[in-house]
């Protein structure tokens, strides 16, 4: 009998099955501990000891490849196949992700739309009076008020005993001189301000030539901006502060340049731009937003990780 290996095999059984600390093995077997380790080490070495990670729901490899591919700062790939709504899934793989690690005193910028607004009541690990949720751009039209930035932004301070600021204006104004005359106000130049120098963005980006898309029935662009964005072959919307189209370039100035919020380089500048997005029709838009360099860390389902892994 090989007694070296049966020394290993009681040994790992002890340690893995029993639930024994290495201390107590050495205990029982009069060695040291730094003996116990070595002989854990060389069973995991020759075989004696096999570790099977059970990977179903979880995607460390598309993860990393994306890190590597995108030069991200970190990836959460989600697996949206089954349980709730994809966008509630996403929202709360975002969630995770700021309890672990928002910290003390920062501000974090927010977005709008569906999938923003998911995330508060996902957020229940973090109480922190020092934070500060603020808006990335004014209200979208039409839309429900529940999808506005400043009331995201309301939600996720009151769900974390936090302080959240207002952005009392709509998101696009009708001219660039009405615009001015909006950030002259002192107040709504302060929120911008508080914005531009958060530590976290938060936000989510959209395809406005997908028929249905939140953008096209906000009311927030009109028919004649619509085509617009059409005719230029916009297919990102990034917090309706900026459009990238295929090429991955911004476009549509005449809008944007109306808009009440930060700037799209004002938002790149943000140090932690966390996007969560999910749904096959927005494969492209994200694509566009991670080649521009709007994101450097992305939380995303399975389908479009693979699609942003295709060679």
């Amino acid at each position: 009998m090989d007694m070296e290996r049966r020394r290993m095999a009681l040994v790992s059984k002890l340690y893995f099955e029993d639930d024994m600390t290495q201390q107590q093995i050495a205990k029982r077997l009069e060695v040291s501990r730094m003996k116990v380790s070595r002989m854990l080490q060389k069973a995991k070495n020759e075989g004696i000891v096999k570790v099977i990670i059970d990977y179903s729901g979880v995607y460390p490899e598309f993860e990393q490849e994306l890190q590597e591919k995108y030069n991200l700062k970190e990836v959460i790939v989600v697996d949206t196949s089954f349980g709730d709504s994809s966008k509630e899934q996403v929202a709360s793989a975002a969630a995770y992700y700021l309890e672990n690690h928002l910290k003390a005193g920062a501000t974090v910028a927010v977005g709008w739309g569906l999938t923003i607004r998911q995330i508060p009541k996902y957020l229940k690990q973090v109480s922190d009076s020092t934070l500060t949720f603020s808006p990335i751009i004014g209200g979208h039209g039409q839309t429900e008020l529940d999808m506005h930035a400043s009331t995201i932004a309301s939600r996720f301070a009151k769900q974390t005993g936090s302080k959240s600021l207002s952005l009392v204006a709509p998101a696009l104004v009708d001219s660039e001189e009405e615009k001015k005359v909006l950030h002259d106000s002192e107040r709504i130049k302060d929120v911008l301000s508080c914005t531009a120098n958060a530590e976290y963005a938060v936000f989510s980006l959209g395809n406005p030539i997908v028929k249905g898309s939140s953008i096209s029935m906000s009311g927030y662009l009109s028919e004649e901006n619509l085509q617009q964005l059409k005719e230029e072959d916009v297919i990102c919307d990034v917090v309706s502060i900026t459009f990238l189209n295929r090429d991955s370039k911004e476009c549509c100035e005449n809008i944007t340049k109306r808009c009440i919020g930060i700037t799209g380089e004002e938002l790149k500048a943000i140090p932690d731009k966390i996007c969560v997005v999910e749904g096959a029709e927005k494969k492209e838009t994200v694509k566009a937003a991670l080649n521009a360099g709007f994101i450097n860390i992305l939380v995303v389902d399975e389908e479009i990780a693979a699609y942003l892994l295709e060679k």
